[in-house]
């Protein structure tokens, strides 16, 4: 037999998956362990127990799902949203903001198929099923939630069957005048028939006999409207004498305010329409336009006009169609219509958008008509409806390069640059983009969208593609772009989340997270780094939340209840995973009751004190109810008082006078406790009536107390080699363990072979300071393990107070067949 002393002083690899455990050449098997519950794997290369969750509220029906949703606006200013059923209510720095709570169109069901994007105060939340909505914060406690309005797009394809859509009025604020005072309302100029600028026949004109003059329209009665663009048309016939400068102009009553003045306008050809808008959000009685300047020498005529009114003041008028063909595959107009954009195309070529306002029948709607009037009142053969309807609303949205994105099904829908709601398509390098097949050559659904350098990344249910300018470090324009395919792993319908040089996502089946990369080049790979330790997210992964302070973490709830954790420092060669079992019990799980509380949503924000907060809604059985609670994962306990560290689950801090009892633990009614009060460990406390109260009358000033958890790690079988081979699978036996700690209090440390099941305490010499309170330990200790021939020299440790504990290496002495 001969004495070996192997030492572990590295579990960057974390726990690895069972097919892994003969492979012990494997470099990484020397950095592993078999098992690590409620154990971090460090960048440093140990493993520190996890700190424990402070209870912040419970959910506002317990009864019910509910999912966390981060709001960050800045790295001090970042809120979890509660997405219950209908309602969202809002959290921050570990408690709820005032009574804050939002009214949504979201059922519980929706809830984890939600996406959402944010740029500061705002953020646009998406699904299926749902018009996107736009949840605004105002001021800290004031937050609403509104329906996002889509401006002119996206569309449909354009009609090419026979139905045309008959509009009832043009959107001006004028009708087709026959005189100047019928059908209603007054025209009046200074030379020549006023009437004839707004009778739709450019035919007929206005001539002044001058290069200056004035045309005007009064609004019958007391009667006002918001007017925000127009159009002019020169004659058909003839020389130009079209107008080259002008001030258009509205009458309050008293003055006329100038609202829009040109110069310069030369250049008309026969029959020209020119379009002009501006910004004006005022009613007037009158408008008028005051002429100054002609391409004629010495006269001026317009043959037409018309003056559009703001869309939102606007009264809908009726659109008629002369079928159902073409509309909604056959149906014609639905109730769910109302809402929906639609592009016409004018008598003069010109495209105008609407928003159906109301529903008649499957061929009568009626409309708001935005941008510019129409030139007449021509049945419209050529238009587009809007591309979203009920159960085809967007799915997923991101940023990028000053533009809001959307996608629904294959294709990516653009705004234009700077301008969210614009989603009106053209030439110009500003306007808003649609891709229709983003996905690619496959007919793949896309599952997410995300900004990255250089790119905006598109998930689908095939794999990873990049949207970019087509030249390096150019613009994604409507003239300028590339869809390049990469060779990654199909996407679940889960937002990805950005870990710093990379992004994790999670695979298509759910039970798989793999790291997207991107080259000095701008190819995009990935790697499935859940493949060392495959039956983690094989229990089905729920959502991703990544941390960056102190140490970069991936944390991912999985469907079983457990909360998985990645340690993920590439760089380093850091990438190990570990299982986190949140103290409780559930009872009713689907894969039976589990002894543990179910974690359902985990969500990262900025904390106070430079580290990032994990918030957790836990569900658990207490007093024979579902409760579900609102919890933080407390910040790692580094370089402090034994007194402050916090290691117990849905636990409370009390700081004050010296008490035997403390209180406001109601959500543990009934519940079994852990205590560390002045740094003393007390086991076995019983929650009644929402307080707790120490034994034999003791005293303390500052309490820990919360449900217990236990922390542990399996290590595998180590291989150092014998004179003829491995020594892996060979009879051995282990005498004792070196433990090499951190800050560790011993006295809930314990350690077992894994054949003989004994658990031997760890014993340090003064570690228990002369109050009885535990002492954190530093260094290097021996302990004797009690095992058999058959033990495979594997150990399992467990850390069972609610204080701290770092392992940094250990080194099983044992004895092995040569």
């Amino acid at each position: 037999m001969t004495m070996l002393y192997p030492i572990q002083d590295t579990f960057v690899r974390g726990e690895i998956s069972p097919r892994l455990h003969a492979r012990a050449s494997l470099d990484l098997y020397r950095a592993a362990l078999s098992r690590c519950e409620n154990f971090l794997t460090l960048p440093h290369g140990g493993i520190r127990k996890r700190g424990g969750t402070y209870f912040c509220a419970e959910v506002k029906d317990s009864s019910k799902a509910t999912r966390l949703i981060p709001f960050i606006f800045s790295a001090d200013q970042a809120y979890a949203l509660e997405f219950g059923n209908l309602y969202i209510r809002v959290y921050a720095y570990g408690a709820r903001v005032g009574v804050v709570e939002v009214v949504t169109p979201y059922l519980e069901a929706d809830l984890f198929d939600l996406q959402f994007v944010q740029s500061a105060d705002q953020m646009w939340i998406v699904h299926k099923d749902y018009m996107p909505q736009v949840l605004t914060r105002t001021a800290h406690t004031t937050w609403t939630l509104a329906e996002f309005v889509f401006l002119d797009g996206p569309y449909d394809d354009i009609n090419t069957t026979a139905t045309t859509l008959m509009p009832a009025e043009s959107g001006a604020i004028h009708p087709m005048m026959t005189s100047n005072t019928l059908p209603s309302g007054t025209a009046a100029s200074s030379a020549g028939t006023a009437w004839h600028a707004f009778d739709r026949d450019n035919k007929t004109v206005i001539t002044f006999g001058t290069t200056t003059g004035d045309v005007s329209y009064d609004f019958a009665g007391a009667a006002t409207k918001v007017c925000d663009a127009y159009w002019i048309q020169t004659r058909a016939n003839g020389g130009s004498r079209a107008p080259v400068s002008w001030d258009f102009q509205g009458f309050d009553g008293t003055n006329w305010i100038s609202l829009d003045s040109r110069t310069a306008e030369t250049g008309w050809s026969r029959g020209e329409v020119r379009f002009y808008e501006f910004q004006n959000e005022t009613a007037y009685q009158s408008y008028r336009i005051v002429l100054n300047g002609s391409e004629g020498d010495d006269n001026m005529d317009i043959a037409e006009m018309g003056w559009h009114e703001d869309g939102d003041t606007q009264t809908p008028f009726n659109l008629t169609a002369s079928s159902i063909v073409g509309i909604n595959d056959g149906t014609g107009f639905q109730t769910s219509d109302v809402g929906r954009a639609i592009r016409l195309l004018g008598s003069d070529a010109i495209w105008r958008w609407a928003r159906i306002v109301s529903r008649t029948s499957t061929t009568v709607v009626t409309i708001r008509l935005y941008g510019h009037a129409l030139p007449n009142l021509s049945p419209i053969a050529r238009w587009r409806l809007g591309t979203f309807v009920p159960g085809k609303y967007v799915q997923s949205g991101s940023l990028y390069e000053e533009r809001l994105a959307f996608s629904r099904k294959f294709s990516v829908y653009a705004s234009a640059t700077g301008d969210f709601e614009n989603f009106a398509t053209g030439e110009e390098d500003d306007d808003a983009l649609e891709f229709v097949q983003a996905g690619g050559g496959q007919a793949n659904d896309i599952t997410w969208i995300a900004e990255s350098d250089g790119a905006l990344v598109i998930g689908t249910l095939g794999g990873i593609r990049a949207l970019s300018g087509s030249g390096i470090d150019e613009a994604l324009t409507p003239s300028s772009f590339k869809n390049r395919r990469s060779r990654t792993f199909g996407c679940a319908p889960l937002r990805p989340v950005d870990a710093g040089q990379s992004f994790l996502f999670v695979t298509r089946s759910r039970k798989s997270i793999a790291e997207l990369t991107q080259s000095a080049t701008g190819k995009f790979t990935s790697e499935d780094v859940g493949q060392v330790s495959e039956h983690i997210p094989k229990q089905g992964v729920v959502e991703l939340a990544f941390q960056t302070d102190p140490d970069p973490l991936l944390w991912f709830p999985l469907d079983n209840g457990e909360l998985g954790g990645y340690t993920h420092q590439p760089s380093q060669e850091v990438r190990g995973m570990h299982r986190h079992r949140i103290a409780g019990s559930f009872s009713g799980a689907a894969f039976s009751d589990s002894a543990w509380g179910m974690v359902e949503s985990a969500v990262v924000t900025p904390g106070q004190d430079g580290n990032d907060d994990l918030w957790l809604i836990v569900k658990r059985t207490i007093g024979g109810a579902t409760r579900r609670t609102i919890e933080i994962k407390s910040v790692p306990f580094e370089y402090g008082e034994v007194a402050d560290a916090f290691e117990v689950d849905c636990g409370l801090t009390y700081s004050g006078v010296a008490t035997v009892t403390v209180t406001g633990l109601d959500h543990l009614n009934g519940e079994t406790v852990d205590a560390l009060a002045d740094g003393i460990v007390y086991h076995g406390l019983t929650v009644a009536a929402g307080a707790v109260s120490l034994p034999g009358g003791a005293m303390a000033a500052k309490w820990q107390v919360g449900l217990p958890y236990e922390a542990s790690a399996d290590t595998l079988e180590l291989d150092v080699g014998g004179r003829d081979g491995s020594i892996v699978g060979r009879r051995k036996k282990v005498a004792k363990v070196i433990l090499s700690l951190f800050e560790t209090d011993t006295t809930g440390l314990e350690i077992t072979s894994m054949q003989r099941g004994r658990w031997e305490p760890v014993r340090v010499p003064s570690v228990v300071a002369p109050d009885s309170s535990a002492n954190l330990f530093t260094g290097n200790v021996e302990v004797p393990i009690d095992d058999s021939w058959e033990g495979q020299g594997r150990l399992r440790i467990r850390h069972t107070n609610p204080t701290p504990c770092t392992i940094r290496a250990f080194t099983p002495v044992f004895d092995s067949e040569a």
